[in-house]
């Protein structure tokens, strides 16, 4: 399936659906200059945000801006749009399966996806938030395709978080010890078959030479590849070892996939490498170090909450989740370029140790806080020292029963679920 990303940009974690399915091939805009179109949204993805971090998309980018196409009375017009970029790959996704199909019995949709992500070309002032894989080849595409062998691959295709603007926001941040992990969630591609497995478990290999003891790294991954595709979650964390270390420390994962092609009894293996790198910095001192708070930030919705600003009534949703990557990203690069270092908390106020940060901040708050967090935060603030931040608008249950509405798709009336910021009292 070929999807547009969407026309939410240039504001970060405004993908649409199905676009931001890892499955799906997804779409975003350049213009005439080959630059990342102004309307094309960015990534990340934000439903995975609840068990981590969001993935890479868009997968690639391709011409969306003014392009020329038929007008309904006759003669043609100037388009633009994701919608417009998107059928140009769903039009070259056809030639490469129609040059392909005769000669070659391995095309499907992952393997299509690998050949076009493979070819593309890097825009060298875009993140891959942005651009994901790059600008489409269709030539390069359909040479990959045509000399293609059945394998399995990763999305990025290697974790190098000294990479700068690629690997933004990883790359504006070096890692220290006892910071909370950097996650990183990788794609799977499965060009072998449409179902899979990991065989056993993959493995970290740290490179001794390059100081690849230094870093700790965990790794979960999808029980099952299905449909063509799966994730590896790569979390990164600094050994103790190493907590006034400064350099780059480097390493590679080896993951094994194992699947059966249609129309095949044995099943293929294959091994797959991500290469690993970081930059580390002795631990900063406490007061540079900030904490916020995304476990009880808006996660993907999943009913109705209504936006902030309640002026904007034909839109009344607020679909997207926050992250201090995504919506809130300016205010990050300001705190950084303030000397700031700033984690992201995604597990209750019970699990941190406030005695290593300077500031929690509240951004936007809410989800609702349990019992234990509240008395944990008032002794984080009475007795360790620990500063609260809080940003927060509305939160009004009269304000919340008047803009409830009623859906003609479902054909039930819509009261939101929360609203505004909730704040621990």
């Amino acid at each position: 399936m070929v999807s547009a990303i969407g026309n939410d940009g240039p504001l970060y974690g405004t993908l649409n659906n199905p676009a931001d399915m890892m499955d799906v091939i997804g779409v975003g805009g350049i213009n005439s200059d080959a630059e990342l179109a102004r309307f094309s949204s960015r990534g990340m993805t934000t439903w995975e945000l609840p068990a981590g971090y969001g993935r890479v998309k868009p997968d690639i980018v391709t011409y969306g801006s003014g392009v020329r196409g038929s007008a309904l009375g006759g003669g043609c017009r100037s388009l633009s749009g994701t919608s417009v970029a998107s059928p140009v790959v769903a039009g070259v996704v056809a030639l490469l399966v129609g040059a392909a199909s005769q000669s070659h019995s391995h095309v499907n949709p992952a393997s299509v996806k690998q050949a076009l992500i493979a070819s593309s070309e890097r825009l060298p002032n875009a993140n891959m938030f942005e651009q994901g894989h790059g600008r489409l080849d269709l030539l390069r595409a359909h040479e990959r395709l045509n000399d293609y062998t059945p394998h399995a691959s990763l999305s990025p295709s290697y974790i190098d978080l000294t990479e700068c603007p690629y690997f933004w926001p990883y790359c504006t941040q070096e890692m220290y010890y006892g910071a909370v992990p950097v996650i990183v969630n990788v794609t799977i591609l499965n060009g072998m078959g449409v179902m899979g497995r990991v065989v056993n478990k993959p493995t970290w290999h740290p490179y001794l030479q390059m100081n690849g003891l230094n870093l700790e790294v965990s790794l979960t991954h999808s029980p099952v590849l299905w449909p063509w595709s799966g994730y590896l979650a790569v979390s990164l964390s600094v050994a103790s070892s190493a907590r006034s270390f400064r350099g780059k420390a480097s390493g590679h994962i080896s993951i094994t996939i194992s699947s059966v092609a249609s129309g095949s009894e044995k099943p293929s293996v294959y091994d797959v490498t991500l290469p690993v790198s970081v930059s580390i910095i002795p631990t900063p001192l406490r007061s540079q170090r900030l904490l916020w708070d995304q476990f009880h930030n808006l996660r993907y919705p999943a009913g109705y909450f209504p936006r902030d600003n309640l002026r904007m009534k034909t839109d009344p949703l607020d679909w997207n989740g926050d992250h201090i990557h995504t919506n809130f990203r300016d205010m990050y690069s300001s705190l950084r370029a303030s000397g700031y270092y700033i984690e992201v908390l995604g597990t209750p106020f019970t699990c941190f140790d406030a005695s290593q940060y300077g500031a929690l901040l509240l951004v936007d708050s809410e989800e609702e806080y349990f019992p234990e967090e509240i008395s944990k935060l008032q002794r984080d603030v009475n007795e360790q020292g620990l500063s609260l931040v809080v940003f927060a608008d509305w939160y009004n249950v009269e304000v919340m029963k008047k803009i409830k509405f009623y859906d003609e798709n479902t054909r039930q009336w819509w009261m939101p679920d929360t609203g505004g910021a909730n704040v621990p009292a």
